[in-house]
């Protein structure tokens, strides 16, 4: 019997325990090599710490994500924009 290793209750992953991942848009990107391996490393770390699978994108999505959120010159420009830009 093999036992999963100890978590740390005060480590935390920026990226949330999920249940269901939402419906997604193809996009496709290319990513230098450091970036993917950092990727695969996160979710090999997010699955230790939380005994859970998420997929890349799942997780390329919530960090871009997060970054837009906390750009606050984006969101500034962001609200000066109408709304059917795009």
């Amino acid at each position: 019997m093999t036992q999963k290793p100890a978590r740390k209750s005060s480590a935390r992953l920026l990226l949330p325990i999920v249940k269901r991942e939402p419906e997604k848009t193809k996009l496709p990107v290319n990513l230098a090599q450091d970036v993917h391996a950092d990727l695969l490393a996160y979710q090999r770390a997010y699955q230790d710490m939380n005994g859970a699978e998420v997929s890349l994108d799942f997780i390329i999505e919530h960090v871009l994500v997060q970054h837009l959120k906390r750009d606050k010159a984006f969101q500034t420009w962001k609200t000066t924009q109408p709304k059917n830009a795009g």
